[in-house]
């Protein structure tokens, strides 16, 4: 019984005297918090000892207290600043200057109405793509340079020939007599990318003798007399909710493109000079096998006259040891294209 006692009378003293020690060990700690940039005091910092729940803030002259323990570390946070972790000397007082934190968007898309935003923050499926990446492929028509970089896109060109028109189409067709390419929007203004109708259908429908069903003649698509060396990004808007502040005109979706603008440098102006050139050559390099063996007629039966009908090459069979033209071959030529894109 006396042990016990003994005992009890030990742990008492202990529970009494180790809190006295570990404050003993404690000091305090007064600062002042400034911003790097401006070298003012800054107000409402959160001044917290880490691992523990000891914390206070400072004051509007960027004042602080705490109490610390040897080798503890204080951690500094303040909204738009970095934080900030510093283990105190033997000193009684301490500085800190905060830097400010870079606020920019990691990843920024331009949806609806030519408004920013973060790409987690929308709830439908939106894909950028650099004007770098567009202006590297040196296309003609720049939109032959989306193929393959965005999810759901398909470009059909109708020849490769230097300006040939292509069509796109986001995620499949979904009407079978309107148009089907989605709506294009450069910096915030809606763009026309239809081209020529040669038939009076696409317009009164009025059913004229000049009609032509466009299969002789290629206008291009609008869109592609864009310079794609002005493009900074383009934003490839899918779906209906993508698209509903622009109306019906998006029901095949948007492509929102953004064009170059002048940038300042650290001095308030800047001045800068940018030239890029491409040449490319083409070439023939196959054609489809023809039948020469057979000279201008029908049925066999020869003629004097060409009339352009399907049975005039039909004519009698050629006499062997006939000179023959290479008709095809001669008629195309190698083909040369230089581009050439100068900016102040």
């Amino acid at each position: 019984m006396r042990k016990i006692l003994h005992l009890l009378v030990a742990l008492s003293l202990m529970i009494l005297v180790l809190p006295t020690a570990l404050y003993a060990q404690q000091r305090t700690i007064t600062g002042t918090v400034i911003s790097e940039d401006n070298k003012s005091p800054l107000a409402g910092v959160t001044v917290r000892v880490k691992g523990t729940r000891r914390l206070t803030q400072t004051d509007a002259n960027g004042k602080f207290s705490i109490q610390i323990s040897p080798g503890e570390t204080l951690q500094f946070s303040y909204v738009g600043f970095q934080p900030e972790d510093v283990t105190p000397g033997d000193g009684a007082t301490v500085g800190i200057s905060l830097k400010t934190s870079d606020n920019t968007m990691g990843e920024v898309v331009v949806t609806a109405m030519d408004i920013k935003r973060n790409s987690r923050e929308l709830g439908y499926s939106a894909q950028k793509v650099g004007g770098k990446e567009i202006a590297e492929t040196q296309r003609e028509n720049f939109l032959n340079s989306l193929q393959g970089r965005v999810a759901g896109l398909t470009i059909t060109p109708s020849t490769g020939q230097a300006g040939a028109s292509s069509q796109i189409v986001l995620r499949g067709y979904n009407s079978l007599t309107g148009n089907n390419q989605p709506l294009f929007v450069v910096d915030g203004i809606i763009l026309d990318n239809t081209t020529i109708n040669e038939t009076s259908n696409g317009g009164t429908g009025i059913g004229l003798a000049s009609d032509l069903p466009n299969r002789n003649n290629d206008y291009t698509n609008r869109i592609a007399d864009l310079n794609p060396s002005d493009i900074e990004t383009i934003t490839v808007l899918k779906g209906p909710e993508a698209t509903a502040l622009y109306g019906s005109q998006a029901s095949s979706g948007a492509i929102v493109i953004t064009t170059k603008k002048a940038a300042t440098g650290s001095d308030g102006w800047k001045v800068g000079v940018n030239y890029d050139n491409s040449f490319r050559i083409k070439e023939m390099t196959r054609t489809a096998p023809l039948n020469n063996d057979y000279g201008i007629g029908t049925n066999g039966i020869g003629s004097s006259t060409f009339s352009g009908t399907s049975g005039t090459f039909f004519g009698p069979k050629y006499p062997a040891g006939i000179k023959r033209y290479d008709n095809i071959d001669n008629f195309f030529r190698t083909g040369k294209a230089q581009t050439h894109n100068l900016s102040v």
